[in-house]
């Protein structure tokens, strides 16, 4: 049953569905007919041909998502009214807490520690098929220890073993086989109890700095020289590999990089070495993190060349289909294709050099004036919001508010007060 047609029959279908629902929580069983998931493959980057690089993707019936949601909002419920949270800095999956939250904490933390002087060191993991090697096991134990009711853990149980799964390619499918370990990705359960399957990592290293984001970790510590911190982040990783092997997750030590951040114009002569269970992780000077492209200034010129690249194919179609769009179906382009680029963690990297967004403003006002169908030239735009308060310095004061907001823990009122300020001035009608 596709989304559509449950939409369609919402009405007819919410009482059957209600009634299997409750019958599932109450007997502590997850329907058989519901663990069978078909895999996508999607793939990440780097050379096609290796199935290291493509993300498998269950699609599940739609109406165990829905089951799946219930569960996943009392589990979130239980997390955050009682003693047995998660940790404060794991960042997925959570209300309030975003990519663009993740990011943002990082790079402002790292600044602060750039402000005492010395160095900062950071390594960025990449654990190998992270949501399909969780144990089962360990995973209920430590759902016990949060202190999960005996009749919840049997339907988690229930939910998670006896799980098949076949893999389309086209029109082709495999044969379905059983699953012994792993989350399905894809589902609305997963994400959740996976960061409570990680949940205790940043307990073995407190002489580092942790952050997750679901399976995307960074550890960093500062000290004065690059080789203390060369020396605290090696420690660290011994920790952190030996909890990995006991929790049954893979280092994938390839795609596990360093990077020290300094304030100095000048690269360093000498680069320490930090190894991983006698493997020299490779240092690097930019990292894509969680979608930002960051280097060890913390310029971000790479990542605003890259997001011009990525508008300016976008911005010419849009250039040549303008006049055959209404204006909310320019709009809706604007936004989804162009707009969500530039604003996609835009207090992270909006405080670059001048003459490095100054390409990025161009762009920009080239987008509004396609949307109201000027000549190129032309410099007034008329009857659209963007024209009276969207200008390019109001957006980047915009912003700014909403990065105190992330990581400012006191005076969040008066910062609220000028957000909505703000947003009245952004939603102008007039014409400058």
């Amino acid at each position: 049953m596709n989304t559509v047609m449950l939409k369609g029959l919402s009405t007819s279908v919410t009482p059957p569905i209600t009634k299997i629902i409750n019958l599932s929580i109450s007997q502590n069983m997850f329907p058989s007919m519901w663990k069978l998931a078909v895999v996508a493959s999607i793939f990440k980057s780097r050379d096609p041909h290796s199935m290291s690089n493509y993300r498998p993707i269950s699609i599940l019936p739609k109406v165990s998502k829905i089951a799946e949601k219930l569960i996943a909002k009392q589990i979130i419920n239980h997390i955050n009214t009682t003693p047995y949270a998660l940790h404060p800095m794991q960042f997925g999956f959570r209300a309030n807490y975003s990519t663009e939250t993740a990011t943002c904490f990082f790079t402002e933390n790292i600044r602060a520690l750039l402000d005492r002087a010395g160095v900062v060191g950071a390594v960025f993991l990449d654990l190998r098929k992270a949501f399909d090697t969780v144990n089962y096991k360990i995973l209920l134990t430590k759902l016990c220890s949060l202190n999960f009711s005996s009749d919840a853990l049997k339907w988690i149980e229930s939910y998670l073993t006896d799980r098949f799964q076949n893999v389309r390619v086209q029109s082709f499918k495999s044969a379905a086989l059983s699953l012994s370990t792993g989350l399905p990705q894809g589902s609305n359960l997963g994400p959740l109890l996976f960061s409570i399957y990680i949940n205790d990592l940043p307990s073995v290293c407190l002489d580092v700095s942790v952050q997750m984001y679901a399976d995307d970790t960074v550890d960093y510590v500062h000290d004065r020289n690059i080789f203390q911190v060369a020396e605290k982040l090696t420690n660290a990783m011994d920790n952190i590999t030996a909890w990995l092997k006991h929790s049954c997750l893979q280092l994938n030590t390839p795609k596990t990089v360093a990077m020290f951040f300094t304030k100095f114009h000048k690269n360093f002569s000498v680069e320490p070495d930090i190894f991983v269970s006698g493997q020299r992780l490779q240092i690097v000077s930019e990292y894509k993190y969680l979608g930002v492209l960051i280097d060890s200034k913390l310029s971000f010129t790479s990542h605003v060349k890259r997001v011009c690249n990525r508008i300016k194919f976008t911005l010419s179609n849009f250039r040549h289909i303008r006049h055959q769009m209404s204006t909310q179906a320019a709009e809706m382009y604007m936004h989804s294709m162009i707009f969500s680029h530039i604003t996609y963690c835009l207090p992270i990297w909006s405080q670059a050099s001048v003459t490095s967004l100054k390409p990025l403003q161009s762009l920009y006002k080239q987008t509004v004036t396609i949307l109201e169908k000027n000549p190129c030239i032309s410099h007034h735009y008329k009857n659209i919001d963007y024209s009276a308060g969207k200008t390019w310095s109001n957006i980047q004061i915009y912003v700014f508010c909403i990065k105190l907001f992330i990581v400012c823990p006191l005076g969040k009122v008066y910062l609220v007060k000028l957000l909505f300020l703000f947003e009245l001035l952004l939603s102008g009608t007039s014409s400058p």
